[in-house]
């Protein structure tokens, strides 16, 4: 289930970001590779595609360990659904999204440097974070709003290479694909085979 508390963990970094932003429609995909944590190789465990119309997000993952991820997040409304199966039933699981208005850990240090990305300029910066052994080069779009990943909070655009710290080693997600289309809104719905339920209802349910 480290999934579920790794969905829940996203959630503390959104944050609302006064700079204003063209509204992106569309598609986007993001490699995540695994560093090992003595040869520093990546090995590529998965990709996540997130679907957004702006206001909607749909963010879905998948690999081996953990088989099929669906986070469905309403910016506006501040509600997510963790869809997942568990021996044989499907759970939607209902959450609020609390907006971390606490100061961020992480620390953001400009510097020269440009990289291009899917045909998209983005720019280096250096990010330091208790969990880091070292500063990380990151980079990062000022053109498209970074709520639709919401994590890195303070950073003013979305990260398309970038780092987060977990209990199995250092994930690099990097933006391998970017296609502006309208989006079903239906791709944001919760079907009617899930359960929708919270999510201590949820563990209750799984502790019996």
């Amino acid at each position: 289930m480290k999934f579920i508390l790794f969905f829940s963990l996203l959630l503390s970094y959104l944050t609302t970001n006064a700079q204003t932003f063209k509204p992106f429609e569309g598609e986007m995909t993001y490699s995540v590779e695994l560093i090992h944590p003595e040869t520093k190789k990546p090995k590529l465990i998965s990709f996540t595609t997130i679907f957004t119309n702006d206001t909607l997000v749909r963010t879905e993952s998948e690999n081996l360990a953990l088989g099929k991820q669906t986070l469905i997040r309403h910016l506006l409304l501040s509600k997510q659904y963790v869809l997942l199966e568990y021996q044989g039933s499907k759970y939607a699981i209902q959450q609020t999204i609390n907006k971390d208005t606490s100061t961020t850990k992480y620390i953001f240090t400009a510097c020269r440097g440009y990289k291009r990305f899917c045909g998209i300029k983005a720019k280096k910066i250096m990010v330091n974070h208790p969990n880091f052994k070292a500063p990380l080069a990151m980079y990062y779009t000022k053109t498209i709003s970074p709520k639709y990943i919401g994590i890195l909070q303070g950073l003013e655009g979305l990260p398309v290479k970038y780092y987060l710290q977990t209990e199995d080693g250092l994930l690099c997600y990097t933006l391998r694909s970017i296609n502006e289309k309208e989006i079903p809104k239906g791709l944001f719905l919760v079907s009617k085979d899930y359960e929708k339920i919270s999510f201590p209802d949820f563990l209750e349910r799984i502790g019996k």
